[in-house]
């Protein structure tokens, strides 16, 4: 898990749409997609379902979202140290 993979599911979780997060994020909308993939992947379980309306969060997405947000505030913290 990494600081770019937190702030594209935040984006995500915030605008409910990849595409609209990916604009805000200055990525392509595949470029997105792949990070929060490789996010799912790397945490064993799916943060958003996808379908032709857009996106909403998991279970386990908005479990994780409290979590998401701390951590990348911790890790900013850190690196301003």
């Amino acid at each position: 898990m990494n600081v770019e993979g937190l702030k594209s599911f935040l984006a995500v979780a915030k605008e409910n749409s990849i595409s609209k997060a990916a604009r805000s994020l200055h990525l392509s909308q595949p470029a997105l997609s792949t990070r929060l993939q490789k996010m799912e992947e790397g945490l064993g379980f799916p943060l958003v379902e996808r379908n032709w309306d857009g996106i909403k969060l998991t279970k386990q997405g908005f479990y994780f979202l409290p979590y998401a947000v701390q951590m990348l505030q911790e890790m900013n913290s850190a690196s301003t140290v």
